[in-house]
């Protein structure tokens, strides 16, 4: 058995819980190596993936996992660590769990976004809303939703996301989308402050393909999982579809997205401050 590992430098400075990792895996008698992010570039093949760090780090690595079909096990070194599976005191158990076959697969789907040339492997969300920059006012966004060439939703607002299962308890729920659990077939499109009653969050189908829109005269930012990727204007267009690979998390078998969902979350009386 051979595992990778991603280390959080600024999450674990002093590289401690990596320490710690490693040796549970040497005891286990398990294979590993230690990425950089030089290394995230590169084919590899491996059994599994140790994520070190908070939700960012997940979101970081997820192209390499995906685009080499390595399953994720995270290993919360953040604040939220809503996506990882473990925490740091619990790490040997989860090097445990991986050597006994003890962990089950979550398939999680992801958006393949084809913008300006270039394909972006998308964990959370793809989202466009206005930016500031000198020259340009701060005016509204404006941007039309097709689905399967239909035009489905015109939004006038300060942006549109359009999220995954996995995104929908991210930037999507902030603005008021709901929550799709996973397993769900279904993609959201989320209004971010819309100028409009009637302009509401809209699930279609992941296997639809979406196509969105600037018709606004501003300046838009596109963004992909919380990153900065272009600057779009009036007329410009870009598409999304569900990528051929999911992304694949490792978890307990007794994971219960639901209970991680109100501990990690907070709801229903529970307080996690």
């Amino acid at each position: 058995m051979k595992v990778l590992i991603y280390d959080n430098k600024a999450k674990d400075e002093q590289g401690i819980w990596l320490h710690k990792l490693v040796e549970n895996l040497v005891d286990e008698g398990i294979e590993y190596q230690v990425l950089t992010d030089e290394n995230l570039s590169k084919s590899y093949s491996a059994d599994a993936l140790f994520v070190l760090g908070g939700d960012g780090t997940v979101l970081f690595v997820n192209e390499f996992a995906n685009r080499n079909n390595i399953p994720i096990i995270g290993i919360n070194a953040g604040k939220l660590g809503f996506l990882s599976e473990f925490e740091c005191y619990d790490m040997k158990s989860a090097v445990t769990l991986l050597k006994n076959g003890d962990l089950k697969r979550d398939e999680r789907s992801v958006i393949e976004l084809q913008f300006n040339g270039q394909t972006y492997c998308v964990l959370n969300e793809v989202f466009i809303q206005r930016i500031y920059i000198d020259g340009f006012g701060s005016i509204v966004t404006e941007a039309s939703v097709y689905c399967d060439g239909l035009d489905i939703c015109d939004v006038k607002g300060d942006g549109i996301i359009i999220c995954t299962q996995t995104g929908s308890t991210a930037y999507s729920l902030s603005a008021g989308g709901s929550i799709l659990a996973p397993g769900i077939n279904a993609f959201s499109i989320t209004p971010i402050a819309a100028h409009g009653l009637s302009q509401r969050p809209i699930i279609c189908s992941a296997d639809s393909k979406i196509e969105v829109k600037v018709t606004g005269k501003t300046l838009v930012g596109l963004f992909v999982d919380g990153k900065f990727v272009d600057k779009l204007e009036a007329g410009q267009t870009f598409k999304l579809t569900k990528a051929k690979n999911p992304t694949v998390f490792l978890r307990k078998t007794n994971f219960d997205f639901f209970k991680r969902l109100k501990m990690k979350l907070g709801g229903n009386g529970v307080n996690n401050d």
